[in-house]
C-alpha cells in the first residue's frame, strides 16, 4: 500500500467523520451514556439531562478542516516535492485548527460547569439552612469565574454547602477530532521526506512497524464489529433513538467511547500508566524468553513452567537465606534466573542430545511444574506409602548411577554399548519401581508438613524476608504506604530528569548519526546538552515539581526487565556468541559448517531463554505484585503464553518486545475499566483483541507480497527513487 493511498484514505475518512461523527462530548456519565457535539453547533444528548453547550468557532473548524482534508486528498496526485510540501502545510494546519477548536470547547465546558455550580449555590442562597453561611456563599458566587472551580467547591463546602455532582464532566474529544489529528500527523510525518537524510529513517521505520501496525489496526476493526453487536447504544430512561442518523451517531460514539475507555486511563493518567507498566513487566520477561529462543531457531513454549520453577527457587532463597540486603536480594534474583534456566536447559539438552522436539518437551514440563506447585502449596500434601518408596528408590538409584558414571573404566564400558547400557538401566529402574511399589499391610498415608507453607488452607508460601524484597514505586520517593496510605504528593527535580533524558538522547542520536567520533568528545557534548537543558528548565521553575504518587504494586522488577532487554540486545548483536546463536537460527547447517557447535548453542539458548522467564518471580514474588511478597498458587502463568504474542508482535527484537508488552499492559488495564463502564462488554473482548493481533501477525498483516517487497526495496535502496539508499554512502556498483 503506497503512502499516497494511505493519506488519501485517511483524508476521506476524516472528511466523512467531520460531517457525521461526534467531534466532542460534553458529558460522559456512568453507564457509558454520553452527550455529544457535532460540527457545526449540533448536539445529541443520549443522557436525557445535559443541556447543550454553546461552543464558539465550530463553523470555522468545520470549514477549515474540510478545506485542509480536500487539499490533502487532492495533493496525493501531484509531483513528489510539491506533494510533500502540501502535506506538511495542510497537515500542520489541520492539527492547529483542531487544537484551536478543542481549546475553545474546553473553555466553554469550564464556563458551563462554573455556571452550573453558581446555579446550585444561588439555589441554596434562595432556600438557606441553619448550617449554611449565606454571606460567604454570596462571595463565592461573585468570585466563581475568577477562581479555579475546585477551589470554589472547597470554599462552598467550608460554608456549609457540599456540591457533589455537577454536569459537563468527563468531556473530551470525539472520533471526528481524532481523525483530524491522525490525518494531519500522518501527512506531516510523511512530508519529512523532503529531507533526504530523514527519508531513510522513515523508510526503516515503516519497514519495521508496517506489519505490527496493520495487524493491530485489523484486530481493532474486527473487534469493533463484536463491540457493536454486543453493546447497544447506552441511553437515559426517557431518551428514544428516533431516525437513522441519530442511530448512526449513537453507534459511532459507542464504539469510540469503548476504545477511549480501553486506552485513555493507561495513556492519560498517572495511576493508569503505572498499572499498565505493572501488567507489562512480566510480559517483557516472557517475551524476551520466547524471542531469545526464536533467534536461535527454537520455539520455547515452556515459559509458564519456567516461571513457576524460577518463583519456587526465589521463594526458597528469599525465605531461608539470612544476611544483609545487599547480598540476599541479588541472590534471590539470581535464584529466580537459575530456576527458570534449569527448567529451560532440560528440554534444550533433550533437543541437542536426542533431537527431541522442544515444543513437546516444554509443554509437558509446564504440566510437571504446575503439578509440583499445586502439591507444595496445597493444604495437606500427602503421599501414598508406595509412592514415597518409589521416590526414595529413584533418588538412591540416581545417586548410585551418578557415582558409577564418574568411575573412568565403568564410563568407558558404558560407551562401548550405549544402547545396551541404557536398556539395562531402564530395566533396573522399572523392576525396582514395581518391587518397591507393591502394597504392604503396614502402609499408611504420609502427610508432609512443608515448613515454607503458611499455616491453614490458604495456598501460598511464607513471605520472603525484608532483605529479599524489591522496592515498590512509592518507596523510591520515601513513602511508607502503611503509614500514609492512598495518594501521596511528592516533590521531584524535573529539571534533573529532563537533563538526564536530553543528555542520553543526544548521546544515542550522535552515536547513530556519526560513526567516527571521539568518545571523550561524545561524552562532553552529551554532558553539555544535559547541563544546558537542566539550566533552561531550572529557569522555568521545574526544579521542584509536585506529582501525585498513587498506591501501586509496580516495583523495581520493571527496571530489571528493561536491563534484561538491554542485555539481550547487547548479547545478540554485539558479541560473537550472539552472532553464532543467530547464525544457528537462520541456517543451522551453514553455522555448523562454519565451526559453530549446534548442540552446545541449543542448550545454552534454552537455558538463557528459561532464565528470562524465571525472572518473572522478581515481579510476582520479590516485588509483591500479588498483594504480598509470597509465592501463590494463583501465579498467573498465562503470562508465559502471552509472551509468545508479545515476541511475535515485537518482531523478536528487545525494543519491539518492550513496546508490545506495554501495549498488552495498556489493553489488560483498560479491559477492567471496559467491563465496569459498559455492561455488555467483558474482559473477553480484550482477550479477543490480543488473539486477533497474533492471528494477523501470523498472516503478516495481510499485506500483499508486492507491498512487502516494496518496503524491502525502499529499505535496501533498490527502488529507483532518485536518491541514495543511505545518505552519505556511495554505491559500490559502477
Amino acid at each position: 500500500m503506497s503512502e499516497r493511498v494511505v493519506v488519501l484514505v485517511l483524508a476521506g475518512i476524516a472528511f466523512l467523520g467531520l460531517w457525521i461523527a461526534p467531534w466532542a462530548a460534553t458529558n460522559r456519565e456512568t453507564g457509558a451514556r454520553s452527550a455529544v457535539v457535532l460540527l457545526a453547533n449540533r448536539s445529541i444528548d443520549f443522557t436525557g439531562r445535559t443541556e447543550p453547550v454553546n461552543v464558539p468557532g465550530q463553523r470555522a473548524v468545520l470549514v477549515l478542516g474540510s478545506v485542509c482534508l480536500i487539499c490533502l486528498a487532492s495533493s496525493t496526485f501531484l509531483a513528489s516535492k510539491t506533494r510533500l510540501f502540501l502535506w506538511l502545510v495542510f497537515g500542520v494546519t489541520l492539527i492547529g485548527v483542531n487544537a484551536w477548536g478543542l481549546n475553545h470547547f474546553s473553555q466553554a465546558l469550564t464556563e458551563a460547569r462554573i455556571g452550573a455550580f453558581v446555579s446550585v449555590v444561588e439555589d441554596r442562597i434562595g432556600s438557606p439552612r441553619e448550617t449554611t453561611d449565606i454571606p460567604r456563599l454570596r462571595g463565592i458566587v461573585d468570585s466563581a469565574y475568577s477562581l479555579p472551580l475546585i477551589d470554589s467547591i472547597a470554599k462552598a463546602k467550608e460554608a456549609g454547602l457540599n456540591v457533589r455532582r455537577l454536569p459537563y464532566k468527563n468531556g473530551g474529544m470525539g472520533l471526528a477530532a481524532f481523525l483530524m489529528v491522525l490525518s494531519g500527523s500522518v501527512s506531516a510525518f510523511l512530508s519529512l521526506r523532503l529531507s533526504t537524510r530523514i527519508s531513510g529513517v522513515i523508510d526503516r521505520t515503516i519497514a519495521i512497524v508496517a506489519v505490527p501496525a496493520m495487524s493491530i489496526l485489523l484486530a481493532l476493526i474486527v473487534a469493533a464489529i463484536v463491540v457493536l453487536l454486543l453493546q447497544p447504544t447506552p441511553t437515559g430512561r426517557d431518551v428514544e433513538i428516533s431516525g437513522p442518523y441519530i442511530y448512526l451517531v449513537g453507534r459511532i460514539d459507542t464504539l469510540w467511547h469503548a476504545y477511549l475507555t480501553l486506552f485513555s486511563d493507561s495513556l492519560g493518567t498517572l495511576p493508569g500508566f503505572m498499572e499498565a507498566l505493572k501488567f507489562s513487566t512480566p510480559l517483557i520477561f516472557t517475551g524476551l524468553a520466547v524471542a531469545f529462543g526464536f533467534q536461535a531457531g527454537l520455539f520455547n513454549i515452556g515459559a509458564p513452567g519456567q516461571m513457576i520453577v524460577g518463583a519456587i527457587f526465589a521463594m526458597l532463597i528469599g525465605v531461608y537465606l539470612p544476611g544483609p540486603k545487599i547480598l540476599v536480594l541479588p541472590a534471590t534474583v539470581m535464584a529466580a534466573a537459575a530456576g527458570g534456566g534449569l527448567w529451560g536447559a532440560l528440554p534444550g539438552w533433550l533437543k541437542a542430545r536426542f533431537g527431541a522436539s522442544e515444543v513437546i518437551n516444554t509443554i509437558l514440563l509446564n504440566l510437571v511444574a504446575a503439578s509440583f506447585l499445586l502439591f507444595i502449596l496445597s493444604s495437606g500434601p500427602s503421599f501414598a506409602a508406595s509412592a514415597l518408596r518409589i521416590i526414595v528408590f529413584f533418588a538412591v538409584a540416581s545417586v548410585v548411577l551418578f557415582a558409577l558414571a564418574i568411575i573412568p573404566w565403568i564410563r568407558k564400558w558404558f560407551r562401548k554399548a550405549p544402547r545396551l547400557t541404557l536398556g539395562l538401566v531402564a530395566c533396573v529402574f522399572l523392576l525396582g519401581t514395581v518391587v518397591v511399589g507393591l502394597p504392604r499391610a503396614s502402609d499408611q498415608v504420609v502427610v508432609l508438613n512443608l515448613p515454607f507453607k503458611v499455616a491453614g488452607s490458604e495456598p501460598k508460601s511464607q513471605e520472603v524476608r525484608e532483605t529479599a524484597r524489591l522496592p515498590q514505586l512509592p518507596e523510591f520517593f520515601g513513602i511508607d504506604v502503611k503509614e500514609t496510605p492512598g495518594v501521596n504528593e511528592v516533590s521531584v527535580n524535573g529539571s534533573l530528569i529532563i537533563g538526564i533524558v536530553v543528555g542520553v538522547g543526544i548521546l544515542l542520536i550522535i552515536t547513530r548519526a556519526i560513526s567516527r567520533i571521539s568518545r571523550l568528545l561524545l561524552f562532553a557534548i552529551s554532558c553539555f546538552a544535559g547541563v544546558l537543558s537542566y539550566g533552561a528548565t531550572a529557569l522555568l521553575g521545574l526544579t521542584k515539581v509536585s506529582i501525585s504518587i498513587p498506591p501501586t504494586n509496580l516495583n523495581a522488577a520493571f527496571l530489571i526487565a528493561i536491563a534484561s532487554a538491554v542485555l539481550m540486545q547487547y548479547v545478540l548483536w554485539r558479541t560473537k556468541w550472539g552472532y553464532e546463536l543467530r547464525a544457528v537460527g537462520v541456517s543451522p547447517k551453514a553455522a555448523e559448517y562454519g565451526g559453530v557447535s549446534i548442540p552446545r548453542n541449543t542448550v545454552l539458548a534454552m537455558t538463557v531463554s528459561g532464565a528470562f522467564a524465571g525472572l518473572t518471580a522478581c515481579h510476582y514474588v520479590l516485588g509483591g505484585a500479588l498483594n504480598d511478597f509470597s509465592l501463590r498458587q494463583a501465579l498467573p502463568t498465562s503470562d508465559g503464553f502471552d509472551g509468545i504474542a508479545v515476541a511475535l508482535l515485537g518482531g523478536n527484537s528487545p525494543l519491539g518486545i518492550v513496546l508490545s508488552a506495554f501495549l498488552f499492559g495498556v489493553l489488560k488495564n483498560g479491559g477492567s475499566l471496559l467491563n465496569i463502564t459498559f455492561p455488555g462488554l467483558t474482559r473477553d473482548v480484550v482477550s479477543m483483541i490480543l488473539a486477533l493481533v497474533v492471528l494477523f501477525i501470523a498472516a503478516k498483516g495481510f499485506l500483499s507480497r508486492r507491498a512487502k517487497t516494496g518496503l524491502v526495496q525502499r529499505l535496501s535502496g533498490l527502488e529507483d527513487t532518485g536518491r541514495e539508499p543511505y545518505p552519505g554512502r556511495k554505491s559500490d556498483e559502477p
